[in-house]
């Protein structure tokens, strides 16, 4: 209980940051130690922001990916959860619960543990991948007596990466799945005003931004050689998983929609019917317009989007993709800056 409410308490941006600094320092501690910054320097051409196929300056600056993406990896996790259960608080008005009801249905966001072990397994087996898409590719990659200080750091931080990565997967899928199926709870559907549904939509629009957050930090790898299609692999990959992050929590909301447009549909037929029923008959009761008031009104209803999206959400989704660009382009244009300052 004492771990659990430590966790509730616990920041996902102080956990993440503390996370990728402490690595960070004992990074720099261990070269320090074995006077890896010593044979750096001894170095007559040495240059810090040179791009090397291999060497141990490039290793070092593919480790402190490694550490950023790490402290990255169980914050976006954490944040997932916990925005799930914020999304059901804000919904507490449209769905039909009591307060003490809305609560626990926010506490029913959760991740299982035995789920939370078969992604690790499939993490750590992913982790086993990417040394072989890097060039030049080591003839034995996970032979630790071909590594280096740096590589080390790959080694061993890889798969923590893989697993974190397949975990965030796992709890976004999870989340989004209960928030699918709480939104059968829905009260009531108002087919004129979806301004109600928007928290469903905001839930996927942050899974998306937090998978887009990883490919933006590992987008950093690019300024290094070699790394050309470790990054096609995993950038094509976020990027399908964004899309269907993003619609993951709203099919439940859909189904919601297409069923009341469809009973309010039926509904204005039924009434389109009887009117043109009466024109046969006695007319003394017919208002006039009430029949172009109907066929008016199912235009409308008709026109109704199923998915609760508008134009400003997918705007934001095209934002998020070009996230990881600007993270490179950024990238690029520092490190030309600070070697015409330096240099």
């Amino acid at each position: 209980m004492a771990g659990r409410a430590f966790i509730d308490r616990i920041s996902p941006i102080s956990l993440g940051v503390g996370i990728s600094l402490s690595l960070i320092a004992l990074l720099i501690v261990s070269e320090t130690v074995l006077g890896r910054w010593d044979a750096l320097l001894a170095d007559e051409n040495f240059d810090p922001l040179a791009r090397e196929p291999t060497g141990v300056l490039r290793d070092l600056r593919i480790a402190l990916v490694h550490c950023l993406l790490v402290g990255y990896l169980p914050a976006a996790f954490l944040y997932v959860i916990r925005n799930g259960k914020r999304t059901v608080a804000r919904l507490q008005g449209a769905l039909d619960c009591t307060r003490e009801e809305c609560e626990t249905l926010a506490n029913s966001v959760r991740v299982s543990r035995r789920g939370l072990f078969a992604a690790a397994l499939i993490g750590f087996v992913i982790a086993l991948a990417p040394p072989y898409f890097v060039a030049p590719v080591p003839d034995a990659p996970w032979n630790p007596a071909e590594w280096n200080e740096e590589v080390f750091w790959h080694r061993v931080l890889g798969p923590v990466m893989g697993v974190g990565l397949v975990w965030l997967a796992y709890a976004i899928s999870a989340v989004s799945l209960r928030m699918s199926r709480i939104a059968q709870r829905l009260s009531h559907i108002d087919l004129l005003d979806l301004t109600p549904l928007a928290p469903f939509a905001q839930q996927g629009l942050t899974n998306a931004l937090l998978l887009v957050g990883v490919l933006s930090v590992a987008s950093l790898m690019m300024l290094e050689s070699g790394f050309m299609m470790l990054m096609i692999v995993i950038g094509s990959s976020t990027l399908v998983l964004a899309v269907l992050a993003l619609l993951a929590p709203v099919f439940g909301v859909r189904k919601r929609v297409r069923k009341a447009k469809q009973q309010e549909l039926t509904w204005i037929n039924s009434q389109i019917a009887d009117l043109k029923a009466a024109f046969s008959g006695a007319q003394a009761n017919r208002k006039s317009g009430d029949l172009a008031d109907l066929v008016a009104y199912r235009g409308l209803i008709e026109n109704v989007p199923e998915w609760p999206f508008t134009g400003t959400t997918y705007l934001r989704l095209f934002a998020y993709a070009l996230i990881p660009l600007a993270s490179w382009g950024v990238g690029i244009v520092a490190e030309e800056l600070i070697g015409r300052l330096i240099f």
